[in-house]
């Protein structure tokens, strides 16, 4: 699914609650992740982040890319599964909906998925069906680090935006 370009400047506007990144440290993080029953990242910096600080996200979502440049040194850290997907740059795909809609209803330890193409628009699916209590973290280009804790007005929210930016 392709989006909507009238529309696409609804998906710039933060989610949740924006760290600068000047900000970003691990007791920041250890704030929001505390009660989480899972921890999401969506996107290499911000995993590259977690691992750093010593937290190894339940599920990770990335594309081995900075800025869409593919990144010399690949994240390396330890998951029981891994799985590849593609996704085109500025869309979103059915496989990734799908597949973000089975994990969710899976009791699961840790898993990577690996899209080849782009990761920045698998947030929106995320947002659109974890359960609450769930916290989704993701970059905000050039501004710093989005944390979404999950609950019923961000699922609203995100299923609004959907129907419109990939009507």
């Amino acid at each position: 699914m392709l989006i909507n370009p009238h529309y696409s400047y609804l998906l710039k506007t933060p989610f949740g609650t924006l760290i600068k990144d000047n900000n970003v440290d691990k007791d920041k993080i250890f704030s929001f992740i505390k009660n989480s029953k899972k921890i999401i990242t969506v996107g290499d910096t911000t995993t590259e982040r977690f691992v750093e600080f010593g937290y190894t996200p339940d599920l990770s979502i990335i594309d081995n890319k900075e800025k869409r440049i593919r990144k010399t040194k690949l994240l390396g850290f330890h998951v029981d599964e891994i799985i590849h997907c593609k996704n085109k740059p500025g869309e979103i795909n059915e496989q990734i909906i799908n597949l973000i809609k089975k994990i969710i209803t899976l009791r699961f330890n840790k898993i990577r998925i690996i899209i080849e193409g782009e990761e920045d628009l698998t947030a929106l699916p995320l947002f659109m069906y974890s359960p609450n209590g769930w916290t989704i973290f993701y970059g905000q280009p050039n501004e710093g680090l989005v944390v979404v804790e999950m609950d019923d007005e961000i699922r609203k929210r995100a299923k609004l935006i959907f129907n419109k930016v990939f009507s």
